[in-house]
């Protein structure tokens, strides 16, 4: 995890479904997930490539990208939203703008409208070293556990960003 970059201001909390912190400065685990019943496979080599695309793509603009993994129906990454004037770029909006991009190229690339995401996502703020170690960890084994490869590091859909290297 990257130490600190320049003063921002305090903790905001956000309500929708769930309860979530922002935290000025901070990394998290963040994990959205298709609705139910799931309207495509992620892992299909177009979606799968789509969403690796768009976190990439955003890495180093507004957010710092560490982790990731995409999931037949879900999707787990760790991120340190970018401060910008003494502001965090807040994850809500950096969720938001993931989601609402992806579901628009996704219902494209189906042939289809719709909702696309289940409402909400869950994030965790990361507290220390051990707490991202641990996360990290999970993000790898997802597939393995899953029982989708043997290899967890043989993942396609699995990596890390510019701010893991």
């Amino acid at each position: 995890m990257p130490g600190d970059q320049q003063p921002v201001d305090g903790f905001r909390r956000r309500k929708r479904y769930l309860p979530h912190w922002e935290g000025p400065g901070e990394a998290y685990l963040l994990t959205f997930a298709l609705r139910r019943p799931p309207v495509v496979d992620l892992t299909e080599e177009r979606y799968g490539r789509l969403v690796v695309d768009a976190l990439r793509f955003f890495d180093g603009k507004h957010y710092d990208l560490y982790d990731y993994t995409v999931m037949p129906d879900h999707v787990h990454v760790i991120l340190k939203p970018i401060a910008s004037a003494g502001k965090s770029g807040g994850l809500s909006r950096i969720t938001h703008s993931l989601k609402s991009w992806l579901a628009h190229r996704i219902n494209e690339l189906a042939g289809r409208e719709g909702d696309v995401w289940a409402k909400g996502s869950y994030d965790h703020v990361l507290r220390n070293q051990k707490d991202y170690e641990e996360k990290a960890a999970y993000i790898l084994d997802n597939a393995r556990r899953r029982g989708l490869v043997d290899d967890p590091a043989a993942w396609p859909w699995w990596g890390t960003g510019a701010a893991d290297r």
